[in-house]
C-alpha cells in the first residue's frame, strides 16, 4: 500500500459502501529545522533546533547526536556540548537527527570552533579617517598567526579626552576578512583635538591580554622658522617639525606666503618636507610672512609664522686710491677712488 492510498469498506449483508479514507504512512522522519548554537563560554556550547513536521499520534521519540566520535540521544530539542581542553583550531562538526517508531530520520549539521585565547595577542592598527567633525576609528587585527577559534569576536574600546575622562566606551562586533587575514570594526567620535583610544579584545573564551593604546593629536606648531637668500633672487625657507605620534605621522604642510605690508596671500602651496624655495627678482622690495601649518590625518594641526625683509647692503669697500687735485690755506679738493659693491641678507623681524 502506497502513502496517500484512497481506502473504503463495503458493510454486509447490505453491501453498503463507505465514503474514501485516505491512508497516510509516517515514515522516517525529515531533518530538524533552524539548527543553531550560542556559545556559554569557549569550551560549551547550547545547540538548539526545531522539530520537523510528523504525524498525529505518531510522536518524535527523540533526537540523535553526533559529536565528533561521541553520539548521544536526547528527547529534548537542545543540548549543552562541552569539551575539555578544546583546540581552537579544529572544526567541530555536529549532526542532529530526529528518531521515530521506524527510526532515524534525516540529519542536519553544523560547524563551529571551540575558542580559545590566544597566547599571544596579534597586532592591532587603528587609523582615524576625517569626515568632517566626525572621526571613524577603522581598527584592524592581523590575525594571520591565529587559529579560527582564537579570532575576537568582540572589540571593547574606550575614547579619553587630554584629561584621560572616558567620554566613549563601547564594543564593537567584528567583521572577518579571510583574505586579508583581519578582523575589522569601527567607531565614531567628533570634536576632539586630542584623545586615546584604549583597544582590547575578547572572544568566548575570554579577554586577551594587552590592552594596546593608541594616542591622536592635531599637530602642534613648527618651530625655528628661518629664511635665507641665494644670489639675490632665490629665498631659501626652513623649519623644524613638530613633535608627532609614530602612529599618526605628518602628511605635508601648507605654506602661505602673505605680503606683509598689503597682507594679501602671495602663494598657497603643500609641502612635503621641512624646506621650501621660490625665486623673487624683486625680493628687495617685498616683506614676507610666512605661516606654516603641519597636516596629519586629523587634519591641519596649530600654525605659526615669521616675517622676513631682503635688503642690499654695501660691501667694505677695498683698492681705494685718493688724488689730490688743489688746495689753498682753508681748502683741498681731492679725489676719491673705490670699488663699490653689494651682497643681499635677510632682516628678520619679530
Amino acid at each position: 500500500i502506497n502513502n496517500n492510498t484512497y481506502v473504503y469498506c463495503f458493510g454486509a449483508p447490505s453491501n453498503i459502501r463507505s465514503n474514501n479514507a485516505t491512508l497516510t504512512i509516517q515514515g522516517l522522519l525529515a531533518s530538524v529545522v533552524d539548527l543553531d548554537y550560542t556559545f556559554i563560554n569557549g569550551s560549551s556550547v547550547l545547540l538548539t533546533w526545531t522539530a520537523p513536521y510528523t504525524l498525529d499520534n505518531v510522536p518524535i521519540t527523540g533526537y540523535y547526536i553526533v559529536n565528533g566520535l561521541v553520539n548521544i540521544t536526547t528527547t529534548n530539542k537542545s543540548i549543552i556540548l562541552s569539551a575539555t581542553n578544546p583546540d581552537p583550531c579544529i572544526l567541530n562538526n555536529v549532526s542532529v537527527s530526529p528518531i521515530n517508531d521506524v527510526g532515524i530520520g534525516s540529519s542536519n549539521n553544523i560547524s563551529f570552533y571551540y575558542e580559545a585565547v590566544p597566547l599571544i595577542t596579534p597586532p592591532i592598527s587603528v587609523v582615524p579617517v576625517i569626515d568632517g567633525q566626525l572621526i571613524s576609528l577603522n581598527i584592524s587585527i592581523d590575525v594571520s598567526a591565529l587559529c579560527k577559534g582564537e579570532y575576537p569576536n568582540s572589540i571593547p574600546v574606550n575614547i579619553l579626552n587630554a584629561t584621560n575622562a572616558v567620554i566613549n566606551n563601547t564594543s564593537i562586533a567584528t567583521q572577518v576578512n579571510d583574505q586579508l587575514m583581519i578582523v575589522s570594526g569601527s567607531t565614531s567620535i567628533s570634536n576632539l583635538n586630542t584623545f586615546t583610544v584604549n583597544v582590547s579584545l575578547s572572544n568566548n573564551g575570554g579577554t586577551f591580554n594587552n590592552v594596546s593604546s593608541f594616542g591622536f593629536s592635531f599637530l602642534g606648531p613648527v618651530t625655528n622658522i628661518d629664511s635665507s637668500i641665494d644670489n639675490c633672487s632665490t629665498i631659501d625657507i626652513t623649519w623644524t617639525a613638530p613633535t608627532v605620534d609614530d602612529r599618526v605621522p605628518i602628511l605635508y604642510y601648507i605654506l602661505r606666503i602673505y605680503d606683509a605690508i598689503t597682507g594679501s596671500l602671495v602663494s598657497n602651496v603643500s609641502v612635503y618636507d621641512t624646506s621650501y624655495q621660490f625665486v623673487d627678482n624683486n625680493l628687495f622690495i617685498h616683506c614676507y610672512t610666512y605661516v606654516i601649518t603641519g597636516a596629519n590625518e586629523l587634519g591641519e594641526g596649530i600654525s605659526n609664522n615669521d616675517t622676513f625683509s631682503y635688503q642690499r647692503v654695501p660691501r667694505a669697500v677695498q683698492n681705494t686710491s685718493l688724488d689730490v687735485f688743489s688746495y689753498t690755506q682753508d681748502v683741498v679738493i681731492v679725489q676719491f677712488y673705490l670699488q663699490a659693491r653689494h651682497y643681499c641678507y635677510n632682516n628678520h623681524h619679530y
